[in-house]
């Protein structure tokens, strides 16, 4: 059987309207801890309000239904983190097998943004028939009066 990886990639983060003095925030230099199962990662610190980050993790998945993912967002100077926002748990099972699907963590005044890809565990990507909209617009039986004939 193959090896089940979750990848996940933290891009970027936008929290412009965070309230810094609020939470007690001194320095605006943040970072994202990701943790699945046993294994924590986290990102580099980036500055400002909206830092970039684009950096890649790679967990082992044993079992997707009892392995646990949490993301959480840290905000301050140095030595004097603080977690802003809620710890926020990701369901690995409803994940579609080898798709990149994007996962938003909401923070007050913004949110992160990450994709997760499932590899080697997940659902089946399954493709959406879309004609059966158009079926159905196209048999209405709508017709369009022209205005012009009723005029004489």
């Amino acid at each position: 059987m193959a090896e089940k990886t979750l990848v996940i990639e933290v891009a970027s983060c936008n929290v412009k309207k965070l309230d810094l003095k609020a939470y007690g925030v001194t320095k605006q230099r943040s970072y994202v801890v990701v943790k699945v199962g046993d294994k924590e990662e986290k990102t580099t610190v980036g500055l400002g309000l909206d830092p970039t980050w684009e950096e890649t993790f790679e967990f082992t998945v044993t079992d997707e239904a009892t392995t646990k993912c949490f993301v959480k967002f840290m905000m301050g100077a140095e030595g004097e983190e603080k977690q802003i926002g809620d710890e926020c748990e990701y369901l690995l099972p409803a994940l579609i097998i080898n798709k990149p699907t994007y996962k938003g963590l909401i923070v007050p005044g913004g949110k992160v943004d990450m994709m997760f890809t499932a590899k080697g565990f997940g659902k089946e990507d399954v493709e959406v028939d879309d004609s059966a909209l158009m079926d159905l617009l196209d048999g209405g039986e709508m017709m369009m009066d022209d205005d012009d004939e009723e005029e004489q």
